[in-house]
């Protein structure tokens, strides 16, 4: 009787211990994802300020 509560619970550590580290990898994928999308945000802002920035000149110049 023991030994199969003991076996029971060593079965649920193990399952228990697989979700832990199932969960830790997907937030480490998770956070990889976010700095890449970061990444990704940060360098279409920039391209699009600087094609901003070119509309702004071409109308300057078109202005004067």
């Amino acid at each position: 009787m023991l030994e199969t509560e003991l076996a029971q619970l060593e079965e649920r550590i193990q399952r228990l211990l697989a979700a832990y580290h199932q969960a830790r990898l997907e937030r480490r994928r998770a956070l990889q994802d976010r700095d890449r999308l970061v990444a990704l945000n940060n360098e279409l802002r920039k391209r699009i300020e600087g094609v901003i920035h070119r509309i702004k000149s071409l109308e300057t110049e078109q202005g004067a």
